[in-house]
């Protein structure tokens, strides 16, 4: 049976807490440093996924990079879209396998700087298959720089590839794509804060038995001005715009064909004088004979003309046309 305090102990034990002779709230948590103020400013869902012309944009990109860097090393050379993902520029910075030749570009007039990253393994495939090699995956990277011949090298892919991206742009945002600097470490990329979203998009790049990867890496705050073009549905009249099919379709749509009705006029009558009608009666109709009849293809009205004959077959003669909803 639980213990009741009698009157005497509760004045006690209240006197005491007043007097700070009872310790109270001994359950309070001590101040934990491990604990982090929540950033509602920061990340709030994939900011990519408000913008699905990027993918367009993308997926236009693999094309042009597919063609182009082919020709340009002499060997098939296949792109393909990997991963797309709205992060913390300095979350990226540090994922960076190194060494990595960074590009920095402006899309004009786009403001702020753009970052256009190739891997080291794929730049050294990229010089073995340049140099008629057979792009070995056994190449130490650790400590390494790039070389004055591998600095060539990627100056010709990243002016190949900025060029295709610049290109893959043009039917949603009019822009002109410039190489800035390369830089190797990423410190002194700066493209933005380290708090800053980017959207980052991971290409594959695969070169004969090789696969490496590129990325392209663009501040959100340099697409927001033009969030709405990217966040609407995407149509692209100057790709999908083919004047010969479209005249097929008309010269295919001129060969149906349709029930064209007149009427005359209209009357009504009774089934007692409908019964009654015999050779001759006459049923005078609601339109006179100069006024216009009107012609319907299915159940809408087309045309306005007047009735008559021609070569002796009764006809109409269209006066005008009616545009109806």
């Amino acid at each position: 049976m639980e213990k009741v305090l009698s009157q005497n102990e509760v004045d006690s034990l209240l006197n005491g807490i007043g007097e700070g002779k009872v310790e109270t709230e001994t359950d309070v948590p001590e101040d934990d440093d491990s604990l982090q103020a929540y950033d509602f400013k920061g990340k709030s869902g994939p900011y990519h996924h408000r913008m699905p012309a990027l993918g367009i944009i993308n997926e236009r990109f693999v094309s042009f990079a597919n063609t182009s860097l082919s020709k340009a090393a002499g060997v098939a050379i296949e792109v393909g879209v990997d991963e797309v993902d709205s992060v913390k520029y300095g979350e990226f910075c540090r994922s960076l396998p190194l060494p990595a030749s960074l590009n920095i570009f402006k899309m004009e007039p786009l403001r702020g700087y753009f970052l256009f990253v190739l891997e080291g393994p794929l730049v050294f495939s990229f010089v073995d298959t340049f140099f008629g090699g057979k792009c070995s995956t056994h190449v130490k990277l650790e400590g390494r720089s790039f070389t004055t011949i591998e600095a060539k090298i990627i100056e010709r892919i990243v002016k190949i590839t900025l060029e295709d991206l610049q290109r893959a742009w043009t039917d949603v945002f009019g822009v002109t794509v410039n190489h800035s600097r390369t830089e190797v470490d990423p410190q002194f990329a700066g493209i933005a804060k380290p708090d800053d979203i980017i959207i980052t998009t991971r290409f594959n790049v695969d070169i004969g038995n090789f696969s490496g990867a590129m990325t392209i890496c663009m501040p959100y705050t340099s697409l927001e001005p033009i969030k709405e073009k990217l966040s609407a549905s995407y149509k692209s009249e100057k790709m999908e715009f083919d004047s010969k099919w479209r005249a097929a379709i008309q010269e295919r749509l001129r060969e149906i064909y349709v029930n064209l009705t007149c009427t005359l006029g209209s009357a009504a009558i009774t089934s007692k004088e409908l019964l009654g009608l015999k050779k001759d009666d006459v049923i005078v109709l609601d339109r006179k004979v100069n006024e216009p009849v009107s012609l319907q293809i299915g159940e809408r009205k087309k045309m306005l003309g007047f009735a008559g004959s021609f070569n002796n077959t009764k006809a109409v003669q269209i006066d005008k046309w009616i545009n109806a909803e």
